[in-house]
């Protein structure tokens, strides 16, 4: 497997660090879970059925659990004999939290110097001390990353993405940290420390938004699902549910003009002229699509080469020809269809493990690094686990 012999101690909790480790252990890394007495908060998000969550199960196969009290000498003790087997080490404590419980980046760069450490923070490490000092959840950072300011409907308030974005985005970019900071070791043979800033990320969602502002001075309002710069381009009520219509360029124009028979406007064949006449273009497309259920309209896209779609529910989308699904065993749940990685090399892969039970490989896990059943209990007495 790609990334099979890279062992990462995963310290992280919640989304972003377990989403990113998640997707490392798909493509064969082993990920070593250290959670702290009582375990990963998400083990406790609803729902909680028989005792198990199902936000939990969504970003947590493939790894080993094992439970550290790092505020015992003994956890700590037990934490650098980790580090001394490890790769990669990941961490979304606040700015200074790991420095204090007794592993600050110095330190660490000196004891392991081939260790890649990938930090993830709602406002970065570096710049000002009262934002960094800030602590963050999904939702405060899609408000304060503008996200929330251009969603929700024109007349109606911002409101926050289906999903948690700037969570699952920030997770996806220390995923190409941790293999950016690889690779690099590859050529140096040094490893290093990579902060993802969760509110730099969220910003740099704003993509086109932001590089319009800053030529133009011109901030997006929200606009439904309206697209500011393409026409038709949204979704519209067809007979039994809603259409996705993408119309990106000029060439797709001809084809659903062309499909929902609608006129040949000289003022309607190119982007810019669609855009300044977009409640009429909008009109003439919904009417069209009046007459048609959402079948239809979809089947008539789709030979016409017009990208679009139905919106899907959640059941939908996980019963998509398209979609993948690899199965778990889990103890209370049995056979549980997970969304597959989201991509697939000929070394992904293919024995999915359930998310752990908390501390479930604990003695496996310190046997690997040879110590025995006494040292074990002695580590315990300690404190070690908690």
């Amino acid at each position: 497997m790609a990334m099979d012999g890279i062992r990462i101690i995963d310290l992280t909790r919640v989304l972003a660090g377990p989403w990113a480790t998640q997707h490392l252990a798909d493509q064969g890394a082993d990920v070593i879970k250290v959670e702290p007495p009582g375990g990963d908060e998400t083990r406790r998000f609803g729902p909680v059925i028989d005792g198990h969550s199902t936000y939990y199960l969504s970003a947590n196969r493939n790894k080993r659990s094992i439970v550290l009290d790092l505020k015992t000498e003994a956890g700590r003790a037990v934490l650098h004999e980790l580090l001394a087997s490890a790769d990669v080490l990941m961490e979304n404590f606040r700015p200074g939290v790991l420095a204090r419980l007794g592993f600050p980046w110095e330190e660490l760069h000196a004891r392991y110097p081939r260790l890649v450490v990938v930090a993830i923070h709602a406002f970065g490490d570096t710049g000002d001390p009262a934002w960094v000092a800030r602590p963050g959840y999904d939702l405060a950072l899609q408000a304060l990353g503008g996200g929330a300011s251009i969603t929700g409907q024109p007349d109606g308030p911002p409101a926050k993405y289906g999903n948690s974005i700037t969570d699952l985005v920030a997770g996806l970019l220390a995923n190409q940290a941790v293999l950016t900071a690889l690779l690099r070791r590859e050529k140096t043979g040094r490893g290093q420390k990579i902060v993802i800033n969760m509110l730099q990320a969220q910003a740099a969602c704003l993509a086109y938004h932001a590089t319009r502002h800053v030529v133009t001075g011109y901030v997006e309002p929200r606009r439904g699902t309206a697209h500011g710069g393409l026409v038709p381009y949204r979704f519209f009520p067809c007979g039994d549910g809603y259409l996705a219509v993408a119309c990106g360029n000029d060439a797709i124009w001809q084809r659903l003009r062309t499909a929902l028979a609608l006129p040949d406007h000289p003022h309607w064949r190119t982007n810019v002229d669609r855009v300044a006449d977009r409640e009429a273009v909008d009109a003439a497309v919904q009417s069209a699509l009046d007459r048609l259920t959402l079948d239809e309209a979809d089947a008539l896209l789709a030979a016409n080469r017009v990208p679009g779609g139905p919106v899907l529910t959640v059941d939908q989308v996980m019963a998509h020809p398209q979609v993948t699904t690899v199965p778990v065993q889990h103890p209370a749940f049995g056979e549980v269809p997970l969304t597959g990685p989201v991509f697939t090399t000929d070394t992904t892969r293919t024995d999915h493990t359930c998310p752990p039970e908390l501390g479930e490989h604990r003695d496996l896990i310190l046997s690997e690094l040879g110590l025995d059943g006494e040292v074990i209990a002695d580590l315990a007495a300690k404190g070690a686990f908690g």
